[in-house]
C-alpha cells in the first residue's frame, strides 16, 4: 500500500493542475491485481487519494467491450453496478470511459449500451476507438457506425481534435479542388488544381454531362474536351 501511496503522491503532485482528466485504474472489470494483493477497498482509496492530491481533474473509470456485447464480464449492467459501488463508497468517479475496441459493430447494441450508461448522468468518452475486421470496407463501415452512434448520443461528450488532426484536415482542404462557374465566349472554363481524380459536370438546359479525368504528378496544363 505504501508503494501505491508514494506513486500517486509523486505523479499527482508533480503534474498537479496540468491534466484535466485521469483514468485512475484501467480495466477494473477485467482484472483485480491490486485487490488481490492489497486491501479490498484499494480501488476506492485510489480515487479518494487522487482527488485529495489534485481536486481539479475529472476521474474516469475505463474498460473494454462494454459497448459491443462481446464480453459478459463488462456488460453495461455490470459496468453500472461497478460504478455505483465505487460511488456508494465515496469514490469521486466523474466520467465513464469506453475503450471502443470493435471486432464488428452493431449500431443498435452500441446505442443500447450508451442508453443504459447514460442513466448514471456522467459524461461518457470513447477513449481508444479502433476497428479490426480484416476487410477494409467492413472496417470503414464499422468505424462509421461507431462515429455516428457516438456523435448522436447525448451522453457522449464530443472530443477535441488535436494539433496533428487539425493539420491533416487543413491539408485535406488544401488538396481538394473545387471550382464552379460559367464557360467564357470561347466555350472554355479554366481552374487551378492539384494532382488527383476529378469529375466535371456540365449542366445545360436539357441535360447534364459528366466527365472524369486524372491529373498525374508533374502534369502541366491539361485541356479536357467535352462534347455537348
Amino acid at each position: 500500500m505504501t508503494a501505491i501511496q508514494n506513486r500517486l503522491t509523486d505523479l499527482l503532485t508533480r503534474y498537479k493542475g496540468k491534466f484535466p482528466h485521469y483514468d485512475v485504474n484501467n480495466e477494473m472489470m477485467h482484472g483485480s491485481f491490486y485487490q488481490d494483493r492489497l486491501v479490498k477497498d484499494i480501488r476506492v482509496n485510489m480515487f479518494k487519494i487522487a482527488h485529495q492530491l489534485d481536486p481539479s481533474p475529472i476521474l474516469f473509470v475505463n474498460d473494454c467491450h462494454v459497448e459491443d456485447g462481446c464480453d459478459t464480464r463488462s456488460s453495461p449492467e455490470k459496468y453500472i453496478e461497478h460504478i455505483l459501488d465505487l460511488q456508494e463508497h465515496s469514490a469521486p468517479v466523474g466520467g465513464i470511459g469506453i475503450q471502443g475496441h470493435i471486432g464488428r459493430t452493431v449500431g443498435s447494441i452500441v446505442c443500447s449500451a450508451l442508453d443504459k450508461l447514460g442513466i448514471l448522468g456522467l459524461p461518457i468518452w470513447f477513449t481508444e476507438v479502433d476497428v479490426s475486421f480484416d476487410n477494409e470496407y467492413i472496417r470503414a463501415d464499422d468505424l462509421e457506425v461507431m462515429l455516428r452512434e457516438a456523435y448522436a448520443h447525448p451522453a457522449v461528450e464530443e472530443g477535441d481534435i488535436n494539433e496533428a488532426g487539425k493539420r491533416y484536415l487543413a491539408l485535406k482542404r488544401e488538396w481538394l479542388s473545387h471550382a464552379h462557374g460559367h464557360i467564357d465566349e470561347q466555350g472554355q472554363f479554366g481552374f487551378s488544381g492539384v494532382h488527383g481524380f476529378y469529375e466535371v459536370e456540365v449542366i445545360i438546359v436539357s441535360k447534364k454531362i459528366t466527365k472524369k479525368f486524372v491529373v498525374d504528378k508533374g502534369d502541366n496544363a491539361l485541356v479536357i474536351s467535352i462534347d455537348i
